[in-house]
């Protein structure tokens, strides 16, 4: 049986690799499109092929676990990419792309009326407020606070899992904070998205809230036999 895995793990990783430089050459050439879920749907398969990889090294041919935070990194890097990749550069939400913007007093005075908040909460009792009068759709009411709600949520999964210091709440509240102050002031720069407090308001809360789900001793135990292979599954 062994012999059927070890070709089995090559495949997957090979099957990973490419789909992995394939969605990277669609976000290169303008010349070819994808639409957001089916490149969300591939990256979704590479993880999956992964963590198949992943089970068959360490439980069926004993590989060490070390395998396995290399994996956990890999995930992490594709979900940092592709927050990346939907706040800066997708078309569907309205972004521009990463384009260094040249900036005029004309340009930044459209920009700080209409796509700068410093103000908390004035941008989520907008789009409350819109919403239940019937102004605001609710595609775009879930997309602006849910959607921004649950987009940071699986840092509080990755971030402790990748590195120790992670697991004291002070460090990760920080980090997510000085994350989401980035991809904000990125936003501004390039012109790709609104720069906007409330948004760091509900990416941080939204991770906070998974962060403390995750300290329940019953949910740890469930991320680290899921993640970790700890115990059997």
């Amino acid at each position: 049986m062994n012999k059927l895995y070890k070709p089995l793990v090559i495949i997957l990783y090979l099957l990973s690799f490419f789909i992995l430089l394939f969605c990277i050459k669609v976000r290169l050439n303008r010349n070819l499109y994808l639409s957001t879920d089916f490149r969300l749907l591939l990256l979704g398969l590479v993880c999956v092929f992964i963590y198949i990889s992943g089970y068959i090294l360490t439980k069926k041919l004993d590989f060490d676990k070390k395998i396995l935070k290399i994996n956990l990194i890999i995930y992490f890097l594709i979900y940092v990419v592709t927050i990346c990749t939907l706040t800066l550069f997708d078309e569907i939400f309205g972004r521009q792309g990463f384009v260094i913007i040249d900036w005029n007093q004309k340009l930044l005075d459209f920009y700080m009326k209409h796509s700068f908040n410093i103000i908390p909460f004035k941008t989520i009792n907008l789009f409350i407020s819109g919403y239940l009068k019937g102004i605001v759709s609710l595609k775009s009411f879930s997309i602006n606070i849910f959607g921004n709600l649950c987009a940071f949520m699986p840092f509080a999964i990755f971030l402790p899992l990748i590195f120790k210091s992670m697991n004291k709440y002070f460090n990760f509240f920080i980090t997510m904070i000085v994350i989401v102050v980035i991809i904000e002031l990125l936003q501004f720069a390039t012109i790709s998205g609104s720069c906007d407090i409330d948004d760091l308001i509900l990416n941080v809360f939204g991770a906070s809230i998974i962060y403390f789900i995750t300290k329940i001793k019953t949910v740890n135990k469930l991320i680290h036999k899921i993640f970790l292979y700890e115990g059997e599954i």
